[in-house]
């Protein structure tokens, strides 16, 4: 099944996407701040990536980061111009990701990296569960 997978570095300031296709091929990346704005933009960007490739479902991810990625996720869950779509967001285990991350010895420490590594780690499949599930709104 054809799929966008949206990897996110979640900081107190911004959060920096990567959108993949399930071919691994990045279709963008960008940073937004991180708050309500912000978020909305990024579900924009989501919605224009899913019309762009034609795909209906999204699977979203991004680390456990203390309260800075909680907003976030109800965001992306309540947002209207998502409703469209039918989407898994995950909250993933950092030493999940950093073990997963090891797979890319050459790859620096950043956050573009971060968010890629995310979105590459969520199109394998090998997440335990979602913060919510797959439901068509």
């Amino acid at each position: 099944m054809n799929r966008l997978f949206v990897g996110i570095d979640v900081s107190s300031q911004n959060n920096v996407s990567c959108l993949m296709d399930s071919d691994g091929v990045k279709y963008s990346s960008f940073s937004v701040q991180n708050n309500l704005g912000g978020a909305k933009l990024l579900a924009g960007k989501i919605v224009s990536a899913m019309e762009t490739l034609k795909l209906s479902d999204g699977v979203s991810g991004m680390e456990s980061t203390s309260i800075y990625g909680n907003h976030l996720v109800h965001s992306l869950w309540e947002d209207g111009t998502l409703g469209r779509c039918q989407r898994k967001i995950h909250v993933l285990n950092p030493k999940q990701v950093s073990k997963f991350k090891e797979a890319y010895p050459d790859l620096p420490k950043n956050d573009w990296v971060d968010a890629f590594v995310i979105a590459d780690c969520l199109r394998f499949g090998r997440i335990r569960s979602e913060v919510y599930g797959r439901l068509p709104i």
